[in-house]
C-alpha cells in the first residue's frame, strides 16, 4: 500500500550505475521513501527541483565539471535535508562535517543508509534546514584556504552554530564529545573526540590527551605539579600526557 504522505527524495548523481544502486538500496531498505526523481548534471536537478519540492536530495559530492554544493548555491532556499553520496573527496567531506550533515561513502552501506534516512525524516518533522545548508556552502567554499570561521555542533533538538575560536577545548566522554566555550558555554554532541582531531588541527587545535582537544590560542600556562596539566582559559584545567609532553614547546609558542 502507498503511502498517504511518502517522503520523497531526488538524487544527483552523474554515474548511471550509482543511481541505479542508491535507487535499490532505497527501494529495499528504506521503503518509506519515493525516489521522486533522479538527474546527472546540476541544471537537470534544478529544472525539476524548481517544480517539485522533496524531502531528501541525495547529493553527490564530485560531479565532471561540478559539485552538489553547486546545486545548494542554486535552488536558495531549499528546505529539505541534505545525504551526501560520494567515493572520496577531502574538502568535500570536511565542508560536510563542519556543517554537522550527513554523508555516505560509496559503496553504500545499507546500515549507515537507514540510519541517515531516519535521521533526515526526524529533521524535517523538527526544524528548518535553511541555516545549515547555508553553512554548508560556506564551509565548501573556505575549506581548501582554511579560513572557515564556524562549527556545526548538533545536539538532539537544535544545532549551534559556534565559532572556532570561541571553543577553549574538547573533553571526550566515551562516544561524546563535551565543548567548552568562552563565557561558560557547554555543547555536548554524540560524536568522538577523535572525529573533531583532525577537522580542528589546522585551526590551532592539539590533542593534549586521549580525552582533551584544546586550542592552543586558550592557553594560559602549564603548571607542573599534579603531574603537570595546562591552565586554558575560564580557569579549566586541561590534562598533558607524559606521551605528549614533547608537544610543549609547540603549545606555548
Amino acid at each position: 500500500m502507498a503511502l498517504i504522505n511518502p517522503i520523497r527524495c531526488f538524487i544527483l548523481d552523474d554515474e548511471v550505475q550509482a543511481v541505479h544502486n542508491l535507487r535499490l538500496a532505497l527501494e529495499t531498505h528504506c521503503p518509506e521513501v519515493e525516489v521522486a526523481g533522479f538527474a546527472h548534471t546540476v541544471q537537470e536537478a534544478q529544472q525539476f527541483l524548481t517544480q517539485l519540492q522533496t524531502d531528501i536530495l541525495f547529493l553527490d559530492i564530485r560531479l565532471q565539471n561540478e559539485t552538489g554544493f553547486d546545486l545548494l548555491k542554486r535552488l536558495g532556499g531549499y528546505r529539505g535535508s541534505i545525504i551526501f553520496t560520494t567515493a572520496y573527496d577531502h574538502y568535500g567531506i570536511q565542508a560536510v562535517k563542519f556543517a554537522a550533515t550527513d554523508y555516505l561513502l560509496k559503496p553504500l552501506d545499507h546500515r549507515e543508509l537507514t540510519e541517515a534516512v531516519t535521521k533526515a525524516i526526524d529533521r524535517k518533522r523538527e526544524r528548518d534546514q535553511s541555516a545549515q545548508i547555508a553553512m554548508l556552502i560556506q564551509s565548501f567554499e573556505n575549506m581548501p584556504a582554511q579560513r572557515q570561521k564556524k562549527i556545526a555542533l548538533a545536539e538532539a533538538q537544535e544545532i549551534h552554530y559556534v565559532e572556532i575560536d570561541e571553543v577553549i577545548f574538547c573533553k571526550s566522554d566515551n562516544s561524546y564529545t563535551t565543548f567548552h566555550l568562552r563565557g561558560g558555554r557547554k555543547i555536548t554532541v554524540s560524536k568522538p573526540i577523535a572525529d573533531y582531531e583532525g577537522m580542528l588541527e589546522p585551526y590551532g587545535f592539539l590533542r593534549t590527551h586521549q580525552s582533551y582537544l584544546i586550542n592552543k590560542n586558550r592557553i594560559v600556562s602549564f603548571k607542573k605539579e599534579d603531574g603537570g596539566y595546562l591552565l586554558m582559559e575560564g580557569n579549566h584545567q586541561a590534562l598533558l600526557s607524559r606521551q605528549r609532553r614533547h608537544l610543549l614547546r609547540d603549545l606555548t609558542n
